[in-house]
């Protein structure tokens, strides 16, 4: 009887401590992957690349850590395999994860794709060009450029604003030669 009991103890021990080995591995290997896939983005200048195309956000960072976030979640999948836990409670925990993932997205996105379709709109109608005075709303001056997501106004004082082009949608504005 105690050897029995010893001997579920000592399996229950190593699926632990493999447990425990794996999360320790897929931690490790996340920050080393976050830190590696930086700095190959880092090096093909990826920010700079989309700061031309009108994309602003930090995409350095952003790829890095999702594909860190992706080890991580394998990480805890193969744990809790390693556990015995339920193929339910791996299929909630990825469903969590996916509608997250969704959710940030979604927010992400809300200002993004009306300004994008305002420039398609704009582009479309071709009555915005660069060169011209536009007066939209209290903001009056000579377009610089039409971006995807914002437009550049050069006001008179010599300021140059950045104006969503969703704006020029939602408000009425003019056009001058």
């Amino acid at each position: 009887m105690a050897v029995k009991i010893l001997k579920l103890a000592q399996e229950y021990f190593y699926t632990i401590a493999v447990g425990i080995g794996i999360l320790l591995i897929g931690l490790a290997l996340g920050v080393l992957v976050k830190k590696l896939v930086f700095r190959i983005l880092k090096e093909i200048e990826l920010n700079k690349i989309m700061s031309r195309v009108g994309v602003t956000y930090n995409l350095e960072h952003w790829i890095s850590s999702i594909l860190s976030y992706l080890v991580y979640l394998v990480t805890m999948i193969f744990f809790l395999e390693q556990l015995g836990i339920t193929s339910i409670v791996l299929i909630l925990i990825l469903g969590a994860v996916l509608m997250l993932v969704v959710l940030t997205a979604i927010v992400g996105l809300k200002d993004v794709i009306p300004n994008f379709v305002a420039w398609v709109l704009l582009q479309r109608k071709g009555r915005m060009i660069e060169g011209h005075h536009v007066n939209v709303r209290e903001i009056g001056g000579r377009v610089e450029r039409i971006g995807f997501l914002e437009t550049e106004i050069r006001t008179e004082n010599g300021d140059l604003l950045y104006v969503p082009n969703s704006l020029f949608l939602k408000s009425k504005f003019w056009v001058k030669d």
